[in-house]
């Protein structure tokens, strides 16, 4: 299965049934979506200052904000500007990975782990 993003009308329905006092799992099963899906999308898009209480326009900006923002764990945002340039046209011609490494080493004496 492929992952995919909450709509903001799934969000709208999530927090419709929540205010209900509808258990998750109940509202997967009438969206159609693994129970995990709606217990993530509540854990992670309850915003601590509303007290517990789940809002869909808070749940999707904070989504939205996540999507946008770099993983700092990630090796390529710690890379220079000018690096990151490099991979992105070379990526952009089709060149393997393998191949943009050994560029990388020769152009840039980058240090590039395999």
């Amino acid at each position: 299965m492929q992952g995919k993003h909450l709509t903001q009308k799934e969000r709208f329905y999530i927090e419709k049934r929540r205010g209900e006092g509808v258990k998750p799992a109940t509202i997967a099963r009438e969206l159609d979506l693994p129970r995990s899906t709606i217990s993530r999308e509540l854990r992670r898009n309850t915003d601590p200052a509303f007290n517990g209480v789940y809002s869909c326009r808070r749940a999707d900006s904070l989504a939205r904000e996540r999507r946008h923002k770099p993983l700092p764990k990630n090796a390529f945002h710690r890379l220079e500007p000018h690096v990151q340039d490099f991979i992105r046209q070379e990526l952009s011609t089709h060149t393997s990975p393998e191949d943009i490494s050994g560029r990388l080493q020769l152009e840039f004496d980058v240090f590039v782990s395999k």
